[in-house]
C-alpha cells in the first residue's frame, strides 16, 4: 500500500504532523488497505468542528474526530478526509493523562479505521478491532 497523507493545520497549535502521518499509514496497513491511498487531514478549532459535526451528524457540539469515507473511482487512488479538533484533543489528553501527540495518534488511527470501512458503532467485533488497531498504532508514539 502506498499512502499520501496531506495535513492542513488551521490552528496555531502544534498538530504533530509526523505522528499523525505515521498513525494513519500504520492504521490503514493494519486494516488491510490495498493500493494507492490519499488522505487529507484538517486540524481544526472548536468552531469549525462544531459546524461540521452539526452539518453531518446533527450534533451541535465540537467532537474529536470526523472521517469522510474512502471511495474508489476507476483507475484513481482511494481518497478520504479526516478532521481532528485540536482543542478537543488537548482536553482529552489532559483528562486521560497522556500527551497530546499520543492522543492525536489515537484520533488519527480512529479516523483511518473509519476510512477503511471499520465502524466501531456497527458491531462489538468492529469495536474490538478498532480498539486493537488503535493500541497497535500507539507503539509508534
Amino acid at each position: 500500500m502506498e499512502a499520501v497523507v496531506d495535513i492542513r493545520n488551521l490552528t496555531r497549535q502544534n498538530g504533530f504532523p509526523a505522528v499523525i502521518k505515521k498513525a494513519i499509514v500504520r492504521a490503514l496497513k493494519l486494516c488491510g488497505a490495498r493500493g494507492d491511498v490519499e488522505v487529507s487531514v484538517t486540524l481544526a478549532g472548536n468552531a469549525r468542528m462544531r459546524a461540521l459535526n452539526k452539518k453531518w451528524r446533527k450534533k451541535d457540539e465540537a467532537t474529536d474526530v470526523l472521517s469522510f469515507g474512502l471511495w474508489e473511482a476507476e483507475g484513481a487512488k482511494r481518497r478520504g478526509e479526516i478532521v481532528i479538533c485540536i482543542p478537543v484533543a488537548q482536553k482529552q489528553a489532559r483528562e486521560l493523562g497522556i500527551s497530546v501527540a499520543r492522543n492525536l495518534a489515537i484520533l488519527a488511527a480512529h479516523g483511518a479505521t473509519h476510512l477503511a470501512g471499520i465502524d466501531h458503532e456497527r458491531s462489538e467485533k468492529e469495536h474490538r478491532l478498532t480498539m486493537h488497531i488503535q493500541d497497535r498504532v500507539l507503539n509508534i508514539v
